[in-house]
């Protein structure tokens, strides 16, 4: 070979792209023609390598047959590679030696991490799906939670009641905007340490004994309600009912929460009713049943201390001749006047009562001994009253009134009795000529007997 065929020759060995059109001009033809094979050799080894196997093998011979089996092992090699990249696993290569082990065990391998990514996949699917539940919840609760903040706002401003929450350790505390007015507080001036328990009147001290002992964690926590008063921020003092519930937030209960509700109302209510229960609508006197009560306790304290007191039972001389004549409301301004007089001419440690129509009774102390003087002196202020005339609309009208007296002990040492004797003694004076009193005296029976007789059979006018 020439020096031109030796470096055309290395060349195409070393992997130079020669053309061809280079290898015409070569002296020995079977050298040229060998030339252009190698090309033609090389250039399909390179679109193999390339990927192209598309090209037809245009050379003859053995090589040209190891080529047509490269090049079909090829193809099948790509599509089984398409297959597995499909999802085909089941793709296996007999036929590459070590490459054909490499790429199976790539394929098996592959397999095995598209199943775990599977699994994986199908673990963040639940995951996610617990997840968009969780959301929901979450995104549900918060709407529960701000719909019931919202309602508890709305109940809290609409209530009448004042809510309170404290916290027995730290001695925090929260209290409605209503229970500051309430106790006519302002934020800007409700003190650090507001203690309710040291608000309370004095006279219901004994009754929430049990709030300064739960305050000092003394006494154990337990559902409550209790009326008192307490101070205002002005000194004045509120009607409340106190009502608390311990919050269990851990072993020691340190929490309470709950509501102060204004009940000065119902107060001035169930005052206004036990006084006119026990008071005569007219006059505002104590009736018959406060009158049993108060001559019981006069009782008492007169046997405890070795005192006495004198009962007068009374009427109005000619009080149905005044209803008759000037009419009832006359009559009512009458039995007013009437009271108010007797109230004014006795001790407000006494009483005066009214049973019914124009019978009043009084009761008045006195030292033992001293009956008859005590009956004397306020007997005078009485009459001596009497004298101012009362306005009854159409005319002047001077109070004339009968009085019956008697003493106790020493005329009577029971109440039923003591009553008895003053009537009759009231019977006794009318008998001696009306506008006058009369003490109980033994004789007074008979009077009062005969007077009653006389009533009875219309012989005499009522009185």
């Amino acid at each position: 070979m020439d020096a031109d065929s030796t470096t055309i020759l290395r060349q195409i060995l070393s992997g130079r792209s020669i053309p061809i059109a280079e290898t015409t001009h070569l002296e020995n033809v079977e050298f040229a023609a060998i030339c252009r094979e190698l090309i033609t050799i090389r250039e399909l080894l390179l679109k193999f390598s390339n990927g192209n196997l598309d090209d037809s093998v245009t050379i003859r011979g053995a090589i040209a047959g190891c080529l047509k089996t490269l090049q079909a092992n090829l193809r099948h090699l790509t599509w089984q590679v398409q297959q597995v990249a499909e999802g085909d696993f089941s793709q296996r290569v007999e036929f590459m030696g070590e490459f054909s082990q490499a790429f199976n065990s790539m394929v098996v391998q592959l397999e095995h991490s598209l199943t775990d990514l599977r699994d994986s996949e199908s673990r963040l699917l639940k995951l996610n799906d617990e997840l968009q539940d969780e959301i929901r919840f979450r995104k549900t609760a918060e709407k529960e939670l701000k719909r019931s903040e919202e309602r508890w706002n709305l109940a809290v401003q609409c209530s009448r009641d004042g809510i309170w929450d404290i916290n027995l350790k730290t001695k925090e505390a929260w209290y409605s905007e209503r229970f500051l007015e309430m106790f006519q507080y302002s934020p800007k001036d409700l003190p650090c340490d507001l203690r309710w328990d040291r608000l309370v009147h004095p006279d219901d001290e004994e009754a929430v004994e049990f709030l300064r002992k739960i305050y000092r964690q003394e006494e154990s926590l337990f559902p409550f309600s209790v009326e008192c008063r307490m101070r205002c921020h002005d000194n004045s003092y509120l009607w409340v009912r106190i009502r608390g519930m311990p919050i269990n937030e851990d072993a020691d209960q340190c929490r309470i929460i709950g509501v102060t509700s204004d009940i000065s109302l119902q107060k001035e209510t169930e005052t206004a009713l036990a006084h006119r229960a026990m008071h005569d609508n007219l006059t505002g006197l104590p009736n018959r049943y406060l009158l049993d009560d108060r001559l019981r306790q006069h009782v008492a304290n007169a046997s405890r201390s070795g005192s006495a007191f004198i009962f007068v039972v009374m009427d109005l001389d000619n009080f149905k001749g005044v209803n008759d004549t000037l009419g009832h409301t006359a009559g009512d301004i009458l039995l007013i006047e009437f009271g108010k007089r007797v109230s004014n001419c006795i001790r407000n440690t006494d009483t005066v009562a009214r049973l019914g129509g124009d019978e009043f009774v009084f009761i008045y102390t006195c030292a033992e001994d001293k009956e008859i003087f005590a009956t004397e002196q306020v007997m005078h202020r009485l009459y001596q009253s009497f004298q101012t005339q009362v306005d009854l609309g159409e005319v002047m009208y001077t109070i004339r009134s009968s009085m019956g007296v008697s003493f106790f002990p020493k005329h009577a040492s029971d109440i039923a009795t003591l009553f008895e004797r003053a009537d009759e003694a009231l019977y006794l004076a009318k008998e001696r000529g009306k506008n006058t009193f009369a003490v109980w005296e033994p004789a007074a029976k008979d009077v009062a007997a005969k007077v009653k007789c006389e009533i009875k059979t219309g012989q005499r006018p009522t009185r």
